[in-house]
């Protein structure tokens, strides 16, 4: 028996902090591997399809797809570093936060502690 194709979907929150691709082949199976992979509770996670994987991709893993997973659906990056933001189509998507907020914070720690930002991430400001 062939397995359904897969597609990328959309996954958010509505905290918004770990929005980001998931590849299955159902949105129910979208849901449920962004919220499992991102430690949310059941019913917590939104999805839509963005597209159906091409040919060459269809071998991909369930979940996060890769970089080259996301170019071959047609994505562009436009900003490599977190929060990466992938423009497909008309459509622009920006990463959630999570991962950049805590980046920042060890940033800043360790330039508290006299040493280089070693993230290279910017010093905030209170502006």
């Amino acid at each position: 028996m062939a397995r359904a194709p897969l597609k990328l979907y959309w996954a958010w929150t509505e905290d918004h902090d770990e929005d980001w691709f998931i590849v299955a082949s159902s949105a129910r199976q979208a849901r449920s591997t962004h919220e499992g992979l991102e430690g949310y509770a059941t019913g917590d996670a939104n999805v839509r399809l963005v597209c159906r994987l091409p040919p060459a991709c269809q071998d991909a893993e369930i979940g996060w797809p890769s970089d080259e997973v996301v170019r071959a659906c047609g994505g562009v990056f436009l900003r490599d570093e977190q929060p990466r933001v992938v423009k497909i189509g008309d459509e622009t998507f920006a990463e959630g936060i999570l991962d950049a907020k805590i980046v920042q914070i060890y940033d800043d720690m360790f330039e508290a502690r006299g040493q280089p930002r070693l993230n290279g991430t910017k010093r905030r400001t209170n502006d």
